[in-house]
C-alpha cells in the first residue's frame, strides 16, 4: 500500500501542471500554453514554445509585457479578412503574424450574429451549426495546419489563434497533439479547458453576453462553450475518412516524415 502523501504529490503536480499551462491575461479569455501534456509513450510537451489563444484585439500593456517575456516570435492567426478588420490583434514587440485564413463555410460569423442577434437561432440550430463548422475546419484545414506546425518547426515560440480560441484553434491543437502521440481523453480533456477558463473569466464573460438581447443568449452559449462532441467529431472524420492521423498529415497537411520528426523532436521531452 503507497502512503498517502504519493497520491498528494500527484494531485499537486498535476495544480501545478494546470497552472503553468492556464494563462491569466486581462485582454483575452483563452490563452493556454500547450506544454505539459503527456503522450501515450510517456513524453511529455514541453512548455513555452506553443501557446493558443482566442483573439489579440484586447491586450492590456501587461499582457503584451508577458507575450515579450515569453519570446513569442510568431503569431498565426487562422481568422478571415472581415474578422480582422473588426478586432485587429495587438501583437507583442518583435513578433512577426503569419496569417493563415481558413476558406469560408457554408455561413460567415457575422451572419451567425445576425441570425442570433435577430432572435432566429436556437440552441439545436447553434449544435448543428457548430458540427457543420467543425467538419469544414477539419476537412479543409490542411494547408493553414501545415503552415502552423512549419512555423512551431523554425519560428517558436508561436502563438497561434482564431477569434474565440476555441474551434479553429481547438482543431489545430487536436491535430498537434495527435501528431504527437498524445491519446484522445486527454486530446479531449485539453480542449475542454476552454470551459475552465470562462468560468473563472465569469465576469467579463458575464459582460459580453451582456452585448447581446436576453433570448440569444443561451444560444450563444451554445455558441462560445466547448462540448467533446465536437472535438470528437473532428477527430472521428481524421480517423474514419481520411484513414488517421499519418495519413491526414500526409495526404491534407502535405508533410513530410522528417517534418513530423522533427515536430517530435522539438517539442516533447521524455
Amino acid at each position: 500500500m503507497q502512503p498517502a502523501h504519493d497520491n498528494t504529490d500527484g494531485v499537486e503536480e498535476q495544480a501545478s501542471r494546470y497552472f503553468r499551462r492556464v494563462l491569466r491575461f486581462d485582454g483575452a479569455l483563452n490563452v493556454r500554453d500547450l506544454g505539459g501534456v503527456t503522450t501515450v509513450a510517456g513524453e511529455q510537451v514541453r512548455f513555452g514554445l506553443v501557446y493558443r489563444s482566442d483573439d489579440l484585439a484586447d491586450l492590456s500593456a501587461v499582457d503584451l509585457a508577458e507575450l515579450e517575456q515569453r519570446s513569442v516570435r510568431t503569431i498565426v492567426d487562422f481568422r478571415n479578412s472581415e474578422e480582422i478588420e473588426a478586432r485587429p490583434s495587438r501583437l507583442p514587440r518583435g513578433a512577426g503574424i503569419m496569417p493563415a485564413p481558413f476558406p469560408p463555410g457554408e455561413r460567415t460569423a457575422a451572419e451567425i450574429m445576425e441570425l442570433l442577434v435577430g432572435g432566429e437561432l436556437t440552441p439545436d440550430d447553434a449544435h448543428e451549426i457548430l458540427f457543420d463548422s467543425y467538419r469544414h475546419i477539419t476537412r479543409t484545414g490542411g494547408p493553414m495546419f501545415a503552415a502552423l506546425i512549419r512555423s512551431i518547426i523554425g519560428q517558436s515560440p508561436v502563438l497561434f489563434h482564431c477569434a474565440g480560441g476555441k474551434d479553429r484553434t481547438g482543431v489545430a491543437a487536436a491535430v498537434i497533439f495527435s501528431l504527437l502521440g498524445v491519446g484522445r481523453d486527454q486530446i479531449v480533456a485539453d480542449y475542454m479547458l476552454t470551459n475552465d477558463r470562462l468560468v473563472e473569466q465569469s465576469s467579463t464573460f458575464q459582460l459580453r453576453l451582456a452585448e447581446y438581447p436576453e433570448d440569444s443568449r443561451d444560444v450563444l452559449l451554445a455558441l462560445g462553450l466547448a462540448n467533446p462532441v465536437y472535438i470528437e467529431c473532428s477527430l472521428d472524420i481524421i480517423d474514419h475518412e481520411f484513414g488517421g492521423i499519418d495519413r491526414y498529415a500526409r495526404d491534407q497537411l502535405l508533410l513530410s516524415p522528417a517534418e513530423i520528426n522533427a515536430l517530435g523532436q522539438h517539442l516533447l521531452q521524455p
